[in-house]
């Protein structure tokens, strides 16, 4: 090679080396912040599934409900002499609406995956098949808080729930979490178990570039709202041994994204649903060798109607959806 093929062979090298590190330095953009792994690698857009905050104005009351103190003690009722009974404890412990501000994290995740880890037992070691859902959870604000107003008459009423702006919150949240694997056609559910083996294989395989918590690990971490400014989340995984390999259709069942309840009358007794988001799930396999078989996030769309029907019986929907919305 000439003198001047070498000069311009070498600057080349440094032009490319030059722009490699300016491309690498280059900071991933607002609410991108997790979607790269701990080697740099970006993710493909579609990694995440990503089930955006969901909250109703309807879910800042709840009621009116009767009180079990006024129900269970009719002995303190009483006609007052010098004030309307409408000030007694009794009266007012009917009929009451509980009102209250309402948020819910966004919730992006990787559909289920199997992975075989040694899970250390009273007997020794054994190996299993590890269920896992690998999540990332944020707080993007917008919380619904219910707003007074004066009417016509100057009375003060409740109107239409006010949205808190992200940027006006400094109050972070946290996320209790509660996992069930729900098996469909079986009725089986499986919670939700802290692995600590499954936990660091699973950290290992998936390299989210962030820690990793469990069920109970994430409980202890403090989630501040992700603005403009800057973005937070909590990556965390959710691990279930010894499912039913005879499983085809399933869901899991995730609450602690929201507070959002509904108060029901069991009786005499209030009985408090909780806002549970439900992710449908179908394994298309058999009952050998497990870990070949791919999961695959949603209910199947056939073209056979009466297959299609069955699948969505087996589901207990009327129509094809990923995911919902219910209380439990």
């Amino acid at each position: 090679m000439s003198l001047r093929g070498k000069r311009l062979f070498s600057v080349n090298c440094t032009l490319g080396l030059a722009c490699l590190t300016l491309c690498c330095s280059v900071s991933p953009l607002f609410g991108q912040e997790s979607s790269t792994s701990s080697s740099g690698r970006w993710l493909a857009p579609d990694a995440l599934v990503t089930i955006a905050p969901a909250m109703e104005p309807g879910e800042t009351f709840q009621g009116p409900v009767d009180l079990p103190l006024v129900l269970n003690n009719p002995d303190i009722a009483w006609d007052p002499h010098y004030a309307p009974k409408s000030d007694t404890l009794a009266e007012m412990g009917r009929d009451v609406v509980f009102r209250g501000e309402v948020y819910c994290l966004e919730f992006s995740f990787k559909p289920v995956r199997m992975i075989a880890v040694d899970i250390p037992s009273f007997t020794g070691v054994q190996r299993k098949n590890v269920w896992y859902l690998l999540y990332r959870v944020r707080y993007l604000g917008g919380d619904l808080r219910p707003q007074v107003e004066p009417d016509a008459f100057g009375n003060q009423v409740f109107a239409t729930p006010q949205s808190v702006a992200a940027e006006t919150i400094s109050t972070p949240k946290r996320f209790f979490p509660v996992f069930r694997l729900q098996v469909k056609g079986i009725d089986r559910e499986y919670p939700d178990e802290i692995l600590p083996a499954a936990k660091r294989a699973i950290a290992a395989r998936e390299r989210v570039g962030q820690p990793l918590y469990d069920t109970v690990e994430i409980m202890k971490q403090s989630l501040p709202v992700t603005t403009a400014a800057g973005g937070h989340s909590l990556w965390g995984v959710a691990t279930w041994v010894d499912v039913d390999p005879r499983t085809d259709f399933f869901a899991v069942l995730v609450q602690g994204l929201t507070n959002a309840q509904q108060l029901k009358m069991q009786g005499e007794q209030i009985e408090y649903l909780q806002k549970t988001l439900v992710l449908h799930f179908s394994r298309p396999g058999d009952t050998m060798d497990e870990m070949q078989d791919r999961i695959r996030y949603g209910i199947p769309a056939l073209e056979d109607p009466q297959r299609q029907q069955y699948i969505l019986d087996q589901f207990g929907v009327e129509k094809r959806l990923d995911h919902l919305w219910t209380y439990r």
